[in-house]
């Protein structure tokens, strides 16, 4: 009997002393100042921070102190990473963990950063026959993996935000999908209630921007066959306004998440007035309001 006791003791420390280590790791490494060069590039590059109250200012610092120190950053390419770059990448991924309890990702150990675009190989599965192609990309985020981001997709994104992109907040948003096991577009809730509304919210935003992309396909072929000066051509038509969601995300929920994300936190005022209900979803996630902040306005969730 004493033997058996002495295991089952035994197996619970093996099981609860790592995640106390690990809890109280990250404690220590959040409470660690950050640098005044640190404090700036924040400030600076990231354009929430100014908006946020004091304590909100104080819990971003916090994690991103925790990520500078927990995550590791390689250069590709014969990039040599700067700190400019570290606190950017780490500012807007732990934008999107306000509000919450959370591990600052725990399952991401390594970020892989490109001085620009750079070629990755794609795999696609067409019933039994396996095909394979070079794509460029911006960046991707690997299951369990590494995030990966090109340099000047992020400033293009920062220098342009009225475009809406923004591929840190992109990718990581693809992290934060899988930290339940599964890359579906719904994230993890803190709180069963907040996510009652989102599958059919989600469900029918993602239908419209698949419509979307499948009626400009459509105009782009029947574009192709109109004849030079006639009503159709492309030359004598109006310009098209820019869209609040980009079409990428119509390729699957995963990236639906991930696209709207991007405009939540980029272009939030154009978002919430283009699609108020989607808008409320996410922020009933992200626990913040980045329009009313945008507009001088400290909403409590």
């Amino acid at each position: 009997m004493t033997t058996f006791l002495g295991i089952i003791v035994f197996a619970v420390l093996v099981w609860v002393v790592p995640l106390a280590w690990q809890h109280g790791r990250r404690r220590y490494l959040r409470s660690r100042p950050l640098s005044k060069k640190q404090e700036t590039i924040l400030h600076s590059r990231l354009a929430l921070y100014p908006a946020l109250s004091a304590d909100t200012q104080l819990e971003l610092k916090q994690n991103v102190s925790l990520f500078l120190r927990d995550k590791e950053f390689v250069g590709c390419n014969g990039l040599q990473v700067t700190e400019e770059m570290r606190v950017v990448i780490a500012a807007h991924a732990c934008l999107l963990l306000l509000g919450r309890e959370n591990s600052c990702y725990p399952n991401l150990r390594t970020i892989l950063l490109y001085p620009d675009a750079y070629v990755a190989e794609e795999t696609h599965h067409h019933g039994h026959v396996q095909s394979t192609r070079l794509s460029a990309r911006a960046g991707e985020a690997h299951y369990r993996g590494p995030v990966v981001l090109s340099w000047d997709d992020i400033q293009q994104g920062l220098a342009h935000p009225e475009q809406g992109h923004n591929v840190a907040i992109h990718e990581f948003a693809h992290k934060l999908d899988e930290e339940d096991g599964y890359v579906d577009g719904r994230p993890p809730f803190a709180r069963r209630e907040d996510g009652k509304d989102w599958a059919p919210v989600m469900r029918e935003a993602f239908a419209e921007l698949r419509q979307r992309l499948h009626a400009l396909h459509q105009e782009h072929q029947e574009q192709q066959g109109a004849e030079p000066g006639s009503a159709n051509d492309p030359a004598l038509e109006a310009p098209q306004p820019v869209s609040v969601l980009d079409t990428y995300g119509a390729q699957s929920p995963a990236e639906f998440f991930a696209v709207a994300t991007e405009a939540y936190f980029v272009i939030p005022t154009a978002m919430a007035a283009a699609h108020p209900r989607l808008y409320r979803e996410m922020q009933k996630f992200y626990r913040t309001d980045p329009a009313a902040l945008l507009h001088g306005s400290r909403r409590g969730d």
